[in-house]
This record gives C-alpha cells, structure tokens and sequence, in this order.
C-alpha cells in the first residue's frame, strides 16, 4: 500500500446465514457432514445476507471521506470491518496509522465503572502507558465538562453525559484516522458545536476522516470524495459534489418526506433553545431579528410579481465572546414546505465574515423565478465553515407571488419560443420509358 494512503479497502464483503427456524441452525451444523458421509450432495438450510459486497475505495492522509446511503445500505457494517470489530466474509482491509473510531457512543464502557476508570480503560486498550493517560486525561475531563460525575459510575449518566465523555476520550488518542457514524446527530447543541470545531481542529492537523452522514451540507463541505452505497453495493465513489447528487436522486425517485417547519415569531427570533444553551455553556449566543422582505421601494411587502427583483433583509445579535467567521443562509419553501431553493455565502465562494456585535444581512434576488403561489423564508447564522448552525429564524416573510399564469410548477425559468414553417418537398413522379 502506498504511503499516502491511510485506508484501503478492496472487495470488501459481509454473509450472514439467515435461518427461518432456530432448528435449522442445528440442522445445518450436522446434516451436510451427515450427507457428505453417505455420498450425497450436501444440503443448505439457510438464506444468504450480503449486508456489503464487493465494496473498494481508499482514503489518502489527510483526507476527508464521507460514506452515504439509505439506512440497510450497509455503511454501519463497512465501518465496522474497517475498525476491525467485524470480520468480513472475503475481501480486504489494509490500515495505516492509529484508528479512533466513534461507531456508537460509549461502546466499550463498562456501566459499572466511573467515567475515570472507562477513560482510562479506553486510553490503556489503545496503546498509551498510564503516564500518557494521566498527563491527558485533565483535558479529557475539561471537554467532557460533566463535573463531578467523572467518578461516578457511567450507568448513572444521562445519553448526553455518556456521549460527552465517550466523544471526549475518543478524540484525544491522537488519531491518524478518525471513522465517525452519524456522531454530529447526537447530543445537545452545545455538544454539537464542541464535536464539529474540534472536527475542524483535527482537519487542519491533517487528520484523516471517514464519516458517515446523511447531511448534504455536511458532506459537500467537509469530504473532497465520497462513497454512495445501495443494498450493501457500491454505486459510485468519487467527488462528494457528484456522489451526493446522486445520492439525493436515488433518495427522491420513490418517496419525498417533508418535515413540517417549526412556528417561530416572524420580527423575532430570540426563542430558539439552542441559543440558551449557548449562552451558558459556550460562552455566546446569537440572534435573529427584524426579517423583512422588501420590493419596488416597500419594506414587509407580503404580495409580489414573480421575476420582480427583491432584498431580504435581517439583522443578528452577537452576545458574548466568539472566535471564527460568520456565514449566511436563506431558504425558499412553498407554503406546503415543500423545498424551493437554499444558498449559503459559503456554498457562493464568499469568504468568511468578520462577526459583529449586531450586523445587518441583506440577500439580493434580481429576478424571482416563482410562479403564482405563497412561499415563506428561512434564514440562519453559521459559523465561517458553514457547518454548525448558530441562530435561525423560521418561517419568516410569507410572500404570494402572482404571475398572470404564465406557467406553472415551482420555477419559471426564463426561454423563449421560435417557429418555422419546414417546406415540404413533393415527390418526384416516376417516369416509365418504352
């Protein structure tokens, strides 16, 4: 394997024996040695399961690796025979370098030992000599930031505090591979934000990451390639801009779920929990106030022409010290929640904004492409990498959008017609000689 490549990964594949009655496991261990003994061809009593099959990609040093798929696709399996917690019915895994992985928050610990001791015990199974863990497990500690429950059995935590600490000693072995499931989904908001800025940390470090995620944004913004798995095979592996496409396409052919948007204050959007939490557990909040749609010159307009031009206008409220860049978002649902449009100033290339006390936010659409309908906005505050959501406000300035019915569907994308008349030529008569 070359030097530059931290996972390889070649025909990778996993059978389960699925038995339709128990018996039929006890038949299956005696029954073909029986047959083979009497000349006979032996008999199979169990279904085969490929949960992966034939799967091959690799990971470079330093790079980031997102894995995507419908839930059964096989991912969580991948990641485990990759860890070397499953051993796969054929194929081959070749690893280099330490592997800190984060399948399921808290595998491992033991519920009747303190969070010292299963810190410990992880950091020990892990290779680091009692010194080592000693000189990291302040840090350990301080991340975690569950008090004095450090010493008390883990079987007494809640889901969060179990997740803080397992994430915590997961990520201080110094990993060169870190293999992260789905872990930005779990715990708290504040927890989140801890999880993704030490993400960034250990990507600038060169750190290489192999994540899976159902998040769009995430993935496009965090993984140069990507892997998109389908009933445990593997569909396409390349950039993450084109595997996610295609992930998005196969996820929309037979069924689109729409989750139905939270109701928020329209002028105010001070009532987000997260920024609560913030406040007391990071240090900041931010907030949202005053969106407004403004068009031809009138500020809160609610009725619009479609292809007519438009500002969207909010402010935000930093309180608190923050470090990093700021990024903005604006969505477009129709008033059904079905998903029109979403851009950030990330995904625009714009480089990231210097935070301010309070700001103002102004997103210019030239041309609004809607047909007749009522729609309502979203906008939000991430952090510089776009990544973790800061403050969000939504849905905010409902509009109807009127366009004398010159076209219907979602968008009217701008086209123009021509026509010809195509001269028929008449057929040459047949000339019969004599």
């Amino acid at each position: 394997m070359s030097s530059e490549i931290a996972i390889k990964v070649e025909g990778l594949s996993k059978c389960y024996q699925i038995y339709d009655q128990p018996r039929d496991r006890l038949k299956q261990f005696l029954m073909p040695k029986l047959q083979r003994s009497v000349g006979f061809q032996p008999k199979q009593y169990y279904r085969e399961f490929w949960a992966l099959k034939d799967v091959s990609f690799d990971v470079r040093k330093g790079e980031s690796v997102g894995i995507l798929g419908r839930n059964g696709s096989g991912k969580s399996t991948l990641l485990q025979m990759i860890t070397g917690t499953l051993s796969p019915t054929c194929g081959s895994v070749v690893t280099s370098g330490r592997i800190s992985a984060l399948l399921e928050l808290g595998a491992g610990f033991n519920p009747e030992f303190t969070g010292r001791e299963n810190t410990f015990l992880s950091l020990s199974l892990q290779g680091f000599n009692e010194e080592q863990i000693h000189n990291k497990f302040d840090e350990i500690s301080m991340f975690a930031d569950i008090g004095e429950f450090i010493d008390q059995p883990v079987k007494a935590y809640s889901s969060g505090m179990y997740a803080r600490l397992a994430f915590s000693a997961a990520i201080h072995s110094d990993p060169d591979v870190l293999i992260v499931d789905e872990i930005l989904a779990v715990g708290d908001a504040p927890f989140q934000q801890k999880c993704i800025n030490r993400l960034y940390r250990m990507i600038d470090d060169g750190v290489s990451i192999l994540m899976v995620s159902h998040d769009a944004y995430q993935v496009r913004s965090i993984c140069s390639r990507a892997l998109l798995l389908h009933r445990g095979k593997q569909v396409l592996f390349g950039g993450s801009d084109k595997v996610m496409d295609a992930y998005i396409g196969s996820t929309t052919e037979t069924s689109v779920t729409i989750e139905p948007l939270p109701a928020l204050d329209e002028n105010v959007a001070e009532e987000n929990s997260i920024d609560d939490l913030r406040q007391s557990s990071s240090g900041f909040s931010v907030f949202i106030h005053n969106p407004i749609l403004i068009a031809n010159g009138t500020r809160g307009c609610d009725e619009v022409k479609s292809l007519c031009s438009i500002d969207l206008e909010f402010e935000y409220e930093l309180r608190g010290a923050f470090n990093g860049g700021l990024s903005f978002v604006v969505n477009i649902y129709r008033e059904d929640d079905t998903y029109i449009f979403g851009t950030t100033t990330k995904m625009q290339g714009l480089p990231e904004f210097e935070p301010a006390s309070r700001g103002r936010v102004v997103v210019h659409i030239p041309s609004l492409p809607l047909v007749s309908g009522k729609y309502k906005f979203r906008v939000a505050v991430n952090d510089g990498r776009g990544l973790n959501i800061l403050a969000e406000a939504v849905p905010v300035c409902h509009v109807s959008v009127s366009d004398n019915f010159k076209a219907v569907g979602l968008v009217d994308i701008q086209h123009s017609w021509t026509h010809e008349a195509i001269a028929i030529q008449p057929e040459k008569s047949a000339r019969f000689s004599k």
